[in-house]
């Protein structure tokens, strides 16, 4: 009987076990993990180029309208106090904070941006362009003029009323315009209410006189010379008096006031030049600071870590206006140069400068450019019963011969010119964290 051979087939596979299968997924989701991650990191990357390039152009029309106010200046920026009353002004005021730290005092990228730039400019070509309305009326035209009055500042609007910036608050930096046309007006017999309007709706440099006895105000149009005096300036302190002593300014000095910014702001808010802004710190340039050296790093006022226990290095740099506060005098109660004084000789600050300045070491400080009218005005600017003494031919009591220096009621509260201004703009976009600054420097050294 012939032998049986079994056949056997060859083993065959029809599929994946299920360890490989497990194998393939794992591999296939840890390649789309990482391509994932690719291109998350890439559309990130993407994403905070183009807040960059968002931030760099937003600035740059800013900058120009800036360097442009800053290079045409109607007056040289030093202090007037001869006899020539200067055409304009420049004023700068520095805020209680500063750009190394924030409100709170902690080191951030949210810095000074409580600065105030104030100046009288000419215009390089094109006219300035503003609005006006006629009588108070609601018909409104267009007017033109070569010269202007233009502040820059910022406002913010606390909402959690904790009196920091954050950054769920947006800070704005508003170019303000108003037409230097003394042929306009006046607006007379006005109530503080039509004041408000009218300041609000007209783009033209006016000054506020409130007359106690009729319980009125009258508005009259700027001339430049008449914006040397501080009183005339927009939104600052006009002038107001004692029936019983007209010669006395009660709100001599006349600061800049703050409370006006947001009172005579325009309807439109068409004078907001950059929003998300971070810093706007402004600055002057003293030769005469000494950089801290730290670790071969140079360290300026404005950075942290300023002074350094290291050794100093004598350069000039871009500082604040009361930098170097509290400040010691020296023996005969002199203040350094570079330390900007805010002594304005009045009744406002009957304390010394450096008792004041040490009292008050975050208090706001000024440059102003001055004018000799404060001499010969019939104001008593001191309070000491005798008006104009520096001006009067008289010995008052000044050590030297009549009229001399120590005789005058006022002086600037920084007897120098300045030689260069620098000014940080700082902004935030918010949806990716990028911070971009860019700086507009502005020599005025004589070339």
């Amino acid at each position: 009987m012939p032998s049986i051979q079994s056949q056997h087939r060859p083993f065959s596979r029809r599929g994946l076990t299920l360890i490989e299968i497990m194998i393939a997924l794992t591999m296939t989701l840890i390649v789309l993990g990482a391509m994932m991650q690719a291109f998350q990191y890439a559309s990130g990357q993407m994403q905070m180029g183009r807040a960059t390039m968002e931030l760099a152009n937003r600035l740059r029309s800013a900058e120009e309208l800036l360097r442009s106010d800053l290079s045409n200046l109607t007056v040289e920026p030093r202090p007037y106090t001869g006899t020539t009353n200067p055409n304009g002004y420049l004023e700068i005021i520095d805020g209680t904070m500063r750009d190394k730290t924030n409100a709170a005092g902690l080191n951030s990228y949210l810095g000074d941006v409580d600065d105030v730039i104030a100046m009288t400019v000419r215009s390089d070509g094109q006219f300035f362009r503003g609005r006006h309305i006629p009588d108070n009326t609601t018909s409104s035209k267009v007017i033109e003029s070569s010269i202007a009055e233009v502040l820059w500042y910022t406002t913010f609007v606390d909402r959690n009323s904790d009196q920091l910036i954050e950054l769920t608050e947006s800070v704005k930096v508003h170019r303000r315009i108003m037409l230097i046309r003394p042929d306009l007006g006046p607006w007379e017999n006005l109530t503080s209410a039509q004041v408000t309007t009218l300041m609000q709706n007209n783009d033209i440099s006016c000054r506020i006189v409130f007359d106690q006895a009729a319980n009125e105000f009258n508005v009259y149009a700027n001339s430049l010379s008449d914006l040397a005096v501080r009183r005339n300036r927009f939104c600052h302190q006009w002038y107001n008096y004692d029936d019983s002593n007209p010669s006395i300014d009660i709100n001599w000095p006349n600061f800049f006031d703050r409370s006006l910014v947001s009172t005579f702001k325009p309807v439109e808010g068409n004078d907001i030049v950059l929003t998300d802004v971070a810093s706007f710190d402004v600055r002057v340039y003293s030769p005469d600071v000494s950089l801290s050296l730290d670790a071969a790093i140079p360290l300026a006022p404005a950075d942290p870590g300023f002074p350094a226990t290291a050794t100093q290095i004598s350069a000039g740099d871009f500082v604040d206006l009361v930098w170097r506060l509290p400040v010691i005098p020296d023996p005969a109660g002199n203040l350094p140069d570079e330390a900007l004084r805010v002594d304005f000789r009045s009744s406002r600050f009957n304390l010394a400068p450096q008792v004041w300045r040490n009292a008050y070491p975050l208090a706001e400080a000024f440059y102003d450019t001055w004018t000799p009218v404060y001499e010969s005005d019939g104001f008593d600017q001191d309070n000491d019963t005798v008006i104009d003494e520096g001006t009067n031919g008289l010995d008052n009591g000044g050590p030297l011969a009549p009229d001399d220096d120590s005789e005058r009621e006022t002086r600037p509260p920084y007897p120098y010119p300045i030689r260069g201004v620098k000014v940080d703009l700082r902004l935030i976009e918010k949806t990716t964290n990028q911070v971009y600054q860019s700086s507009v420097v502005h020599s005025y050294v004589p070339e």
